[in-house]
């Protein structure tokens, strides 16, 4: 699915972005502007931004189910 009609981005492109922050740092904060600044690419209209972090919320979310990890290393705030 086409996210942003300016740079011509998809929803695949941004997943696979931000698994390979979450790869290089598993607890990095992501935002929009890293995304496009690992892909060399800038914001022009920002309107794909909300969808954006949708995208980075569901594929973080993701990440950390399927990474093998312990109970200990999670805590609640």
């Amino acid at each position: 699915m086409l996210v942003c009609s300016c740079n011509f981005v998809t929803e695949k492109e941004i997943e696979a972005v931000v698994t390979e922050l979450l790869d290089e740092d598993c607890w990095r904060v992501i935002v929009p502007g890293t995304v496009y600044n690992r892909m060399q690419k800038r914001g022009r209209c920002c309107g794909c931004f909300p969808n954006v972090i949708d995208i980075i919320v569901r594929t973080s979310e993701q990440y950390h189910i399927n990474r093998d990890s312990t109970g200990a290393e999670f805590c609640d705030f």
